[in-house]
This record gives structure tokens, C-alpha cells and sequence, in this order.
């Protein structure tokens, strides 16, 4: 331990120890520095500032390694007195030669006339840069402006120093919005190496495996990051919701409780819950309980609001679907999720108008929610209005994006018996069954 060994007394460039008089007189700034106080006093400091240093200063090279100073500014950073720690390091030591607390701004110059070879001051700029590089970022991420991010946080990284997990996490948030599914996941383990306490990189995995429906995965990284931040409300609910995929209702009801504990105003709970009885236990009174528990912390949550409508309209509480439609066309830009379910709901209500309006909206947007729906959705109000040449090209588009699911409910579906006995549509089937085949 440095606190218990002398270092070796070799020739040195560091100026004499001052006198005890002297040290007083310039540690006053402290206001702790009382009696006698020598060299001795000083030894536990050289394992701090060889860690912890102010300024690196390289003098020189000696046969077989390097000089260095490790200096750390007692008060104020850049103004004497300055504690130094000369170290002689080679390939496979870093031996200490001597160390001394230096007063005189002469003895300061002499002993650091070398290579600065770091900086804290240099540091801490580079490193306000580097974060507003990553602010810019995230603010071009909120924007869907994400070319633009990518470049500003990869410009973020090359500068960056030791502290960049946080940087390859966020890297990963904008590849995985960009659609680079295993480039996000390359960087989520990046962060994740280089921060084993990385809550927020694991919980980021274990979403991108969720929607993969690799379960046993996701499991690992949700339950992962509640083990890091075990009160974080996010977290929970998404390890809960998780559980609830899998059908441990009473495992998935405990996260959530948890989750509320934590976190009361967290609405979360509420809509994943609302989602459960909705659409994995179709049980939508329920649901609507649920919706409007959640929507009183947080009633400007988009797909909260759609869900509900379809809760009510499945009860046949059509007024109060056709209400929370209007209030969110009010809303200045509609999310994916939220246009999608639009798209269902409107054209339940008969609306076909409508509901093509919202299907040619949704494939305006960069990335639609599950656009086999939106298709297939198209393709019923197409097929009801006897227009069944769009009818079958629009279903083609659904099979194509969602395969045998949508095959599935289209040979079920008793709003599509117009085409059911067409040409077209036995041969959409049997293209299928030779793309399935290959």
C-alpha cells in the first residue's frame, strides 16, 4: 500500500520538501494545517494523485521508461501549492521516485516544462462538448430527424474518452428508431461492456428481444435492469407486461404493484393492463376500468385513448367511441400505433370514408404499425364498398406483409365472401403456398 511504503530514493528533479514553516504558511488556505507537519504527513496523497490527477506532465525518457509528474492543485485548480508525485514508468512498472508538496512558481515551471500530457481542465471541456454533442442528438432523435443523429452522436463517440457507455446507448436508441435492429443490439452490448451497471442498455435489449418474441432473452435483460434499478417504475412495468405475454398473471401483477409503489402517477401500469384485458383476455369492461384509471394521470396518452375507444365500442357504447375519435383528431400529429387502431375502429363503425383516409395517412408514415392490419382493414372496406379488384390488390399486400396470420382470418372472415369464390382470389392463396414452400 502506498500509505505504508516509502517510495525508492532515487536521483530526483522535484525541488526539496519544504519546511514544516513553509507548508503552513502555504496550506493556510485550507485552514486545517495546525502544529508540525513533515513529509511524512503527506505519503497517503500519492495513491490519490496517481489516480486522480489534476495535470500529467511527461519530462523526458530515461534507459528502459519515462518520467513523469502526476501533479494534483492543493486548493484551486492551476494556482499554487501544487502536491507532485515524480513516477518513473516503464513497459511493465510504474515505479515513484519522490514527491513533494511545490510553493514556488519557479520550482513549478522547472519541474513542469515537459509534455502536458492530460489535462482535467482539457477533460471536462472536451467532455461539455461531447455532451452537447449528445443533446443535439437526442433533440434530432425527437425529431425523426435521425441521419442527422446518427452523425452528431457518432461524432460524440470519437471524441469521447472513458465515459461513453451512455453514448452507445443512445447510439443504439436512434439505430434501432432507424430500423438497424442488430446494429442497436451491437451497441446496447457496447454499453453494457463498458458499464456493467447499465441499467438502461439491458432494458433496451430486452425490448428489441420482446418484440422479437425471444422471451427467454428478453427475460434476462428486463430482469437485469430491475436488478440495477430495482424502483424504477419503467422497468417494472415492461418485466410485468412481459410476464403477462407469457401468461404469469399473478408474477406480472406483482411487478406492477411494485411499479405502483414506486411510482403512483406512473400511468403505465394502468394502460398495460388495460391492454392485457383488452386484447390477451378479451375482457374490455375491464379494460375500460383500467384505460380511465391510467388516462386520469396521463390523458394525453395517444394509444390509451385508441384502446379505450375500442373497449367502448366492443361494449356498444358507441357514443363514447365516436367521442374520444374526435378528441384525438384534435391531437396535432397521430402516432402509428394510434392511426392503425383508427383504421379498425372507423371502419367497424362504417365510416369507409373515414377509415381509407386513415389507411392512406398511415402509409404516409416512415414506419406504420403492423401494416398488415392497415391492409387488411383496407381491404374490407374496399370488398364492402364492391370495389373488389382494390379489394384483392390490397389483401395481396396484407398477405405479403403478414403471411399466414392473415390468410388465416381472410378464410374466416364473412365480409370478404364476395371474393372468396373469385379466380383471384384462390390463386393469391396458392402464390402464397409456393412462396411458403421456397
Amino acid at each position: 500500500m502506498w500509505e505504508e511504503e516509502a517510495p525508492t530514493q532515487l536521483q530526483t528533479g522535484l525541488p526539496a520538501f519544504p519546511s514544516s514553516a513553509t507548508l503552513l504558511g502555504a496550506l493556510r488556505v485550507l485552514g486545517t494545517c495546525k502544529g508540525s507537519i513533515g513529509k511524512a504527513d503527506f505519503l497517503a496523497w500519492v495513491h490519490a494523485t496517481l489516480e486522480r490527477p489534476d495535470e500529467i506532465w511527461e519530462a523526458g525518457d530515461l534507459p528502459g521508461g519515462t518520467v513523469c509528474y502526476y501533479v494534483n492543485f492543493i486548493a484551486e485548480y492551476g494556482n499554487l501549492p501544487a502536491f507532485v508525485v515524480e513516477a518513473h514508468l516503464s513497459e511493465d512498472v510504474t515505479e515513484i521516485t519522490d514527491f513533494s508538496v511545490v510553493t514556488s512558481e519557479k520550482d513549478f515551471v522547472r519541474v513542469c516544462s515537459g509534455d502536458l500530457v492530460f489535462s482535467l481542465a482539457e477533460e471536462w471541456e472536451r467532455e461539455e462538448f461531447v455532451r452537447d454533442l449528445n443533446d443535439r442528438a437526442l433533440k434530432k432523435y425527437d425529431e425523426d430527424r435521425l441521419e442527422e443523429a446518427r452523425e452528431l452522436i457518432d461524432r460524440a463517440i470519437g471524441l469521447s474518452g472513458t465515459n461513453r457507455a451512455y453514448l452507445f446507448n443512445n447510439r443504439g436508441l436512434i439505430q434501432w428508431k432507424m430500423g438497424f435492429v442488430q446494429y442497436a443490439k451491437q451497441d446496447f452490448l457496447e454499453a453494457i461492456r463498458l458499464d456493467r451497471e447499465n441499467g438502461d442498455s439491458h432494458f433496451n435489449l430486452g425490448l428489441i428481444f420482446f418484440d422479437e418474441c425471444d422471451y427467454s432473452q428478453a427475460m434476462i435483460h428486463l430482469h437485469r435492469s430491475v436488478e440495477i434499478n430495482p424502483s424504477d417504475s419503467q422497468f417494472l412495468t415492461e418485466l410485468g407486461h412481459l410476464h403477462l405475454d407469457l401468461g404469469r398473471e399473478q408474477e406480472a401483477l406483482r411487478f406492477f404493484a411494485k411499479a405502483r409503489e414506486n411510482n403512483p402517477d406512473d400511468a403505465q401500469v394502468d394502460f398495460h393492463l388495460g391492454f392485457y384485458f383488452l386484447y390477451k383476455r378479451h375482457e374490455p369492461w375491464k379494460a375500460v376500468k383500467y384505460y380511465t384509471n391510467g388516462l386520469n394521470k396521463d390523458p394525453e396518452d395517444q394509444f390509451a385513448l385508441a384502446d379505450l375507444a375500442v373497449a367502448h365500442w366492443i361494449l356498444g357504447h358507441g357514443r363514447k367511441a365516436r367521442g374520444i375519435r374526435k378528441l384525438l383528431e384534435r391531437f396535432a400529429c397521430l402516432m402509428p400505433y394510434t392511426i392503425s387502431r383508427l383504421v379498425d375502429l372507423t371502419t367497424q363503425m362504417g365510416d369507409y370514408e373515414g377509415a381509407l383516409k386513415y389507411y392512406h395517412r398511415a402509409l404516409g408514415q416512415a414506419d406504420p404499425f403492423e401494416p398488415e392490419w392497415l391492409h387488411y382493414h383496407a381491404a374490407l372496406v374496399y370488398a364492402k364498398t364492391d370495389h373488389l379488384k382494390k379489394a384483392l390488390h390490397t389483401l395481396s399486400l396484407a398477405v405479403r406483409a403478414g403471411g399466414e396470420a392473415v390468410i388465416e382470418r381472410a378464410l374466416s372472415d364473412k365480409e370478404l365472401r364476395q371474393l372468396k369464390g373469385t379466380a383471384a382470389f384462390k390463386k393469391l392463396l396458392k402464390l402464397h403456398a409456393k412462396r411458403k414452400h421456397r
